[in-house]
């Protein structure tokens, strides 16, 4: 019966084409939205890390540059910021950070460790940034006081990014091994000697954009703001978490209590919520826009689709009334306009598929690094399905209209 349709399809190649190549169009329009609806839910369905539950953030602005003269200074006024936000009684923690989850800021680095490049994200923080965002350490300690004065520079890593380095070996208590620069003969005497990173604690995940964004290498540096001498600079945002009930109203006093410690400084403040809303939306907003355009070009395609079939359909009058004539059951002419649309459905999947398979293996390392294989096999198998049920649709009620033909209809073409 299927070569039967692929010689009926054959000899109506001219218009079937067409109709091959609008599903063939189809499916790439729909295959990019669900691309990205399948790596969204994908990252949705993974933890983030940390909480936001009553945590605000506060963006801190000292109004003049920070300078090797003016660092020292700018970081003991944020001290004071701390423990004066410390002593309000609706908070119950602060800390100060380089940037904050939401945010739009972001700090990257890298490591080559034999022969391979790891990168990852990195935030700079003080030592109760873990008890503001509630952090889940699996391994080791956060930073404290032990951390002073240590000549090696403690870091907080995720699993992640302990996979990566260590592999299957517990990374607590080690320093980060990594392949030795080989400075030009003009900056030999110039280039300073990293100093070595120790792992002191391990978190199971942290993904700072939010929901939707790729599960990612990560590492938390200390910013000790005692130790005027470190070349860490002051962070740029000031976190609290308030108590339960608190309201905006609280706002005004906090930044009261701020600007009488930073006369000159100003402060911006906004709750984490707030922050998470913006974010989403700056995630969602591209991808909704496309998906809208996608489902009228979809319905679009369906409409010119039914069209098509229908006009087939009538087109085959005498082919049909024959087939009638000759014995055929209302079932058997169903199945024929189903099975053929189904036949060239499957023969523009077959290039389509295949081309869209190779999609991985083009120089596309921008799209491809945020892409796992599962949202990539996800987006492909509910994208066919979509398509033939699409096709079989459209199809349905022409097929429904060639089964009345009545077999006397094939002698008016006589």
């Amino acid at each position: 019966m299927i070569r039967h349709w692929i010689r009926l399809i054959w000899n109506r190649k001219r218009a079937n084409f067409l109709i091959i190549l609008e599903i063939f169009i189809s499916f790439l329009v729909l295959e990019g939205v669900m691309l990205i609806g399948a790596q969204y839910v994908y990252n949705y369905r993974h933890p983030l890390g940390f909480s936001i539950d009553n945590v605000w953030s506060i963006s801190v602005d000292s109004k003049d540059r920070e300078d090797d003269t003016s660092r020292a200074r700018h970081k003991e006024t944020f001290r004071q910021l701390l423990l004066a936000a410390r002593d309000m009684p609706e908070v119950e923690s602060a800390a100060g950070a380089f940037t904050t989850p939401y945010a739009n800021s972001g700090w990257g680095s890298g490591l080559r460790i034999n022969g391979r490049n790891i990168d990852y994200g990195v935030d700079e923080v003080t030592d109760d940034f873990r008890q503001v965002f509630s952090l889940d350490l699996q391994r080791g300690r956060w930073f404290s006081r032990e951390d002073d004065g240590t000549s090696e520079k403690p870091v907080v890593i995720n699993e992640r990014l302990a996979r990566d380095i260590f592999g299957d070996l517990d990374p607590v208590g080690r320093v980060i091994p990594q392949d030795p620069e080989k400075p030009s003969a003009d900056e030999s005497n110039l280039k300073e000697v990293p100093i070595p990173m120790r792992v002191i604690g391990v978190v199971t995940d942290f993904r700072q954009d939010g929901e939707f964004s790729r599960m990612q290498n990560y590492a938390f540096y200390r910013n000790n703001l005692a130790d005027a001498e470190a070349k860490a600079g002051m962070p740029g945002r000031l976190v609290i978490k308030v108590r339960p009930g608190t309201t905006v109203a609280f706002e005004e006093s906090l930044v009261r209590r701020l600007q009488g410690v930073a006369r000159d400084w100003s402060f911006e403040v906004k709750p984490e919520v707030d922050m998470r809303t913006d974010k989403l939306q700056e995630y969602l907003g591209p991808a909704v826009t496309f998906a809208v355009i996608a489902c009228f070009l979809l319905l679009m395609v369906a409409l010119g689709l039914t069209g098509v079939v229908w006009q087939n359909v009538t087109q085959r009058v005498r082919e049909i009334g024959l087939r009638r004539a000759k014995g055929a059951r209302i079932e058997d002419i169903h199945q024929q306009i189903l099975g053929e649309l189904a036949v060239m459905t499957s023969l523009a999947l077959l290039v389509a598929v295949a081309l869209v398979a190779q999609a991985p293996l083009l120089p596309l390392p921008w799209m491809f690094r945020v892409i796992t294989g599962a949202a990539f096999t996800e987006s492909i198998v509910i994208s066919v399905l979509t398509i033939y049920g699409l096709t079989i649709g459209c199809g349905w009620y022409p097929a429904q209209l060639a089964t009345r033909i009545q077999p006397a209809e094939a002698l008016h073409y006589e």
